[in-house]
């Protein structure tokens, strides 16, 4: 049995520096794609993801100006979902921890794992891509 294609729209892809202020950069951004393309619902986890994801990219791939990370937005179609992707120039795959009470980081894939149907990474020819994707919760008829 052939698989079914999946459709895919890109909503916006963009790069930043890295630099602490692209996460809230980012942010902005694909919220305000969203909202531009009528996907609104999807803003708020959306963002939470982009932050973690960006906020992740800075602390593993390094923040120098000189090199930037890469944010794409997608709109998934049948079934209806969007999918946040962020490329760095990091080689080393993510790695989800296990965290105590008291910690203060060490959270961000736990948070993404939580908001998303499912989260995963790519390695590339300049480091890698780590992706997100949410959906819609199913509306009763």
């Amino acid at each position: 049995m052939a698989g079914a294609a999946i459709q895919t729209e890109p909503l916006i892809a963009f790069a930043l520096s890295s630099t602490p202020e692209s996460a809230g950069m980012a942010r902005c951004h694909v919220r305000a794609a969203l909202e531009y393309h009528g996907l609104g619902d999807y803003a708020s986890d959306a963002e939470i993801v982009t932050s973690e994801l960006v906020t992740n990219a800075l602390q593993h791939a390094g923040m120098d100006s000189t090199q930037t990370i890469a944010v794409t937005l997608m709109h998934i179609r049948s079934p209806d979902a969007v999918a946040v992707v962020v490329a760095d120039s990091s080689p080393h795959p993510p790695v989800r921890r296990e965290t105590t009470a008291g910690s203060e980081g060490g959270r961000g894939l736990q948070v993404i794992e939580a908001l998303s149907v499912h989260w995963g990474w790519n390695p590339d020819d300049t480091g890698k891509e780590v992706f997100a994707v949410l959906a819609r919760e199913e509306q009763p008829s």
